[in-house]
């Protein structure tokens, strides 16, 4: 019994260190590339092509300093760039689009992936 256990023992050890082993080096940041557009209210356009290992858009807008931390961390966007869109004070906001097609989720949420283009649309009402 006592030479069954270590024989479980080791085995287990061998089978942490090759996990750990695996966690540690096979987890690689790729840096890809996207396009970014902000169009202003008056239709002046400001293009934005930023290198990232982000994931998503919301990381990589907050990474260059587009999007506030306080709205990054809430995932509602009012400012970008510096700009305010507010719909409560003038009906305006934001719009995401990825190729001209709207997109169904939030910055936070949206995947990128090289050579993605996005639209973010100061939108008034």
């Amino acid at each position: 019994l006592v030479v069954l256990m270590a024989v479980f023992t080791l085995a287990a050890c061998q089978s942490a260190d090759t996990n750990s082993d695996n966690l540690s080096g096979s987890v690689e940041s790729k840096t890809i590339t996207i396009t970014v557009t902000v169009v202003a209210k008056d239709k002046t356009e400001k293009v934005f092509n930023i290198e990232t290992d982000k994931k998503t858009l919301g990381d990589a807008l907050f990474e260059q300093g587009l999007v506030k931390e306080s709205e990054y961390k809430s995932g509602f966007y009012s400012h970008i760039d510096g700009v305010r869109a507010d719909y409560t004070l003038d009906k305006s906001w934001w719009s995401f689009t990825k190729g001209g097609e709207t997109v169904m989720v939030g910055a936070n949420d949206l995947k990128i992936a090289d050579g993605d283009k996005f639209e973010i649309t100061n939108t008034p009402a």
